[in-house]
């Protein structure tokens, strides 16, 4: 078979249109190579369009113009590469809100017709992957819900039954089908495959009630300790060429470092978790069975998912911390290595697993190659430096002094691991008997190690007062590299008359002045010296001077030469609240009356969750007089959810970096502070 060619393919003027590269004049090759009888050329193709006309899931112009060639391609029977354009298809008629990809997902809403006719195609592939953009055919809802429900129990591929049932609790969002509900309960009863069983029960969940029916969750761990017992199905083709995209993160999965166990079952307790959704309960008590399970792939898949409840959601997440922790005695070495690393990320809440984590350090060899399969080793050399086992940074990030002896020997080791202050962070004053070691570290280094003296000075900040004699070492390191740094060190190990000289001289340099005077005024309260610094802040952009009335705030009623400025703040614009927030707030500290700042700060609070913590910080210093703001922060904490997690998408799984867990926990104990304070006083409860 030669290349396909697509009818007016080449009448659409390409030339005018643009892909992620440029211009979109070789979408037609790619197009026709989706199909080559050649599956090199299949693969380039199926890069290209991946990696530039849906580059990053974007929708161009030229995307919504490949629209009709794709399915055109997809559903024409007995060509080459389809189940690949099928997933190009859904993803596109999925992709979101813009223009373009709002006329893509008006393409796909009106192919339902032409693909229904794909789910009893002869191709497993192909039935499976239809299944993905069948959710997108809108415009025939009630014709692809009873397609999809009618090959269900025919479909003889337990891979496509489950894809159908996905497609089915896709198709659930759209329509109220008493069909769809009866077809998920039905295949759950009858199914022999514990695979399809867990998709079935799992769709009935997600759309469920918030009233879990009881059995369920028991029945979902049942069904997903029998779904990894069983045979697993063929594997797919691999791509043949190395020289994509595709091709080279294909084979970094089949390296040791990357290979996953079970990949066929990579999404079972990662779907049944999100199924859950806000029934936290459930949702902990799965993941909790699945971290129990006797499959160790089991229990490796669990890791993920109970990163993204712990990341996501509030409650009493002990338990999932320590099966973790129990993670860490188990012969497999990724599996060790990927709970420590949970335990890493979890911050303060990994205290449950704090035994664990220790046994796992000491039992541990002291040097070891850095690998992703799974070495635990305190110190491993890495192209930037000696890494540190995540174990032992999450046992410093809980502050238990069994790290001490570990930092102490770290401290020894040439060169310096990597962060070494951010290990001292967690630990703050119990570390203070390696201040002696880390002076002597820092007077023997030599001139060409910036970032170790960084780390060490930093390190003795983090010990704090009980560092101060470390003073004369801090000065040597840092008062011509960095005077700022300097003498933020200083001050937090208590030194501060040291600290002084370089602050005044931090006062003639407008980038440092602010912070000099903030720091200056803490020190020795010269508010002749810190507040014309802070005045001619405050005529400066929404930073310097949002920075500058913050510094106004510890100077309070000697700071009145600065209430018309602070006053002319809050007619700014401000986008992000940073300035009416810390302008009001001076205010107050200045004039005593409260009623203006918690009348911003309400303003500020509906800029955006961003703000929140903030904004309950400073009302936990208005005290009672915060009472207005009470509702605000009483709806806050009865959400089951972190302050930042809003709506989440099921491919945000793991919530990366953008949820602060020790943030929401700080930020839950001041709204409890402020409600405690509010209701014990009898005026701010009337």
């Amino acid at each position: 078979m030669g290349w396909t060619v697509f009818a007016g393919l080449d009448k659409v003027d390409w030339a005018r249109m643009a892909h992620a590269y440029g211009p979109a004049t070789d979408v037609p090759d790619m197009i026709r190579g989706l199909v080559s009888p050649d599956p090199a050329v299949r693969e380039r193709a199926l890069d290209g369009m991946e990696g530039a006309v849906h580059h990053q899931l974007d929708v161009y112009d030229c995307t919504v113009a490949a629209m009709p060639f794709l399915l055109e391609a997809a559903t024409t029977p007995g060509l080459p590469g389809r189940a690949e354009v099928l997933g190009l298809v859904a993803s596109i008629g999925s992709a979101g809100r813009s223009q373009h990809a709002a006329e893509a997902t008006r393409k796909l809403a009106a192919a339902g017709p032409e693909l229904l006719n794909l789910l009893s195609d002869a191709d497993r592939e192909v039935r499976q992957a239809v299944c993905a953009a069948l959710p997108g055919c809108h415009d025939d809802l009630a014709q692809v819900v009873s397609a999809v429900l009618s090959r269900l129990p025919i479909e003889p591929d337990t891979e496509v039954q489950a894809a159908l049932i996905k497609a089915a609790g896709a198709l659930r969002k759209h329509t109220r089908s008493n069909e769809i509900d009866a077809a998920l309960k039905a295949t759950a009863a009858s199914t022999q495959s514990a695979r399809v069983r867990v998709a079935a029960l799992t769709e009935s969940v997600r759309s469920g009630p918030a009233q879990v029916p009881p059995g369920v969750v028991a029945a979902l761990a049942a069904a997903a300790e029998a779904a990894y017992a069983e045979q697993p199905p063929p594997p797919r083709p691999d791509p043949v060429s190395a020289e994509t995209l595709r091709g080279m993160l294909h084979q970094r999965q089949l390296s040791e470092g990357y290979a996953r166990p079970a990949p066929h079952l990579d999404d079972l307790v990662r779907d049944v978790s999100w199924a859950f959704g806000d029934r936290v309960a459930e949702r902990r008590a799965f993941l909790a069975a699945q971290l129990r399970a006797r499959n160790w792939a089991q229990r490796y898949h669990a890791l993920f998912p109970a990163q993204t409840l712990l990341f996501g959601w509030r409650g009493d997440h002990s338990e999932l911390v320590s099966l973790i922790g129990d993670q860490l005695t188990d012969s497999h070495p990724k599996l060790r290595l990927q709970a420590a690393t949970r335990l890493e990320i979890f911050g303060e809440l990994s205290a449950p697993a704090a035994d664990a984590l220790a046994d796992c350090i000491e039992s541990a060899p002291r040097t070891g190659e850095y690998s992703l399969a799974g070495s635990l080793a305190w110190t491993a050399p890495h192209r930037s430096g000696a890494k540190v086992s995540p174990a032992i940074r999450a046992l410093a990030r809980i502050g238990d002094r069994r790290t001490v002896p570990v930092l102490r020997w770290l401290l020894e080791q040439d060169p310096l691991p990597d962060y070494f202050d951010s290990l001292v962070a967690g630990l703050g004053s119990k570390a203070a008997e390696l201040a002696p070691l880390i002076r002597d570290r820092l007077r023997n280094l030599g001139t060409d190690h910036d970032r170790a003296r960084t780390a060490l000075c930093q390190a003795l900040a983090e010990i704090g007062p009980d560092a101060a004699d470390a003073a004369p070492d801090v000065l040597a390191a840092l008062e011509s590299a960095d005077p700022e740094l300097a003498a933020s060190v200083l001050i937090k190990i208590g030194a501060g008359t040291e600290a002084i000289p370089l602050l005044r001289s931090l006062l003639e340099n407008a980038n440092t002045a602010v912070k000099a005077a903030t720091a200056l005024w803490k020190l020795d309260g010269d508010t002749e010296t810190a507040l014309p610094v802070f005045l001619r802040a405050l005529n400066e952009n929404e930073f310097t001077a949002s920075a500058a009335a913050t510094g106004i705030r510890h100077l309070g009623p000697a700071a009145v030469a600065a209430i018309p400025a602070l006053r002319a703040l809050l007619d700014r614009d401000d986008e992000y609240g940073w300035l009416h927030q810390n302008a009001a707030t001076a205010l107050w500290r200045i004039t005593g009356d409260p009623g203006p700042a918690v009348a911003v700060l309400q303003s500020v609070w509906q800029l955006g969750r961003h703000r929140w913590p903030h904004v309950a910080r400073d009302l936990v210093e208005l005290g009672p007089a915060a009472a207005p703001a009470a509702p605000l922060l009483r709806a806050a904490l009865a959400s089951p959810r972190r302050y930042l997690v809003e709506e989440i998408a099921e491919s945000d799984d793991g919530l990366g970096n953008s949820i602060d867990i020790a943030g929401d926990e700080a930020f839950q104990r001041d709204c409890r502070t402020v409600l405690t304070t509010v209701a014990s006083d009898p005026d701010a409860r009337a």
